[in-house]
């Protein structure tokens, strides 16, 4: 692996790890995990009975979905949020986050208008 190869994993490293503890939670509580386009992916377990407004979510190389089918649905949207991580690293979050609250101060959709799900999309 190059250096570069190696920059790009280290640097969302600290999501990856939330990513994993949190994909550890999901195997122990039932769920599965498979390898697709260099990201680990969770499923099943406590998300899928989790009453949260999402089907998946990415943190650093790490996604974490309801279900297999549903991580087969959404892994290109998601491996843009693996990209988005790997260019910014540990500021992602705060970064999207600042965005949402950006967009919701204008007067627009903090979701659907955030410059990190519109990429995601491919708007």
């Amino acid at each position: 692996m190059s250096l570069r190869a190696w920059a790009r994993r280290l640097w969302p490293a600290p999501w990856s790890l939330l990513g994993l503890i949190a994909g550890a939670v999901m195997l122990a509580t039932g769920g599965a995990v498979r390898r697709q386009q260099g990201a680990l992916e969770f499923h099943g377990g406590l998300l899928a009975r989790a009453p949260l407004p999402m089907d998946a979510i990415t943190l650093g190389h790490v996604i974490l979905g309801r279900s297999g089918e549903l991580l087969d649905t959404w892994r290109s949207h998601e491996q843009v949020h693996v990209r988005q991580y790997e260019r910014w690293g540990p500021f992602l979050v705060p970064a999207y986050l600042a965005e949402s609250i950006w967009q919701w101060l204008c007067g627009r959709r903090a979701y659907l208008d955030n410059r990190f799900e519109r990429q995601a999309r491919g708007l």
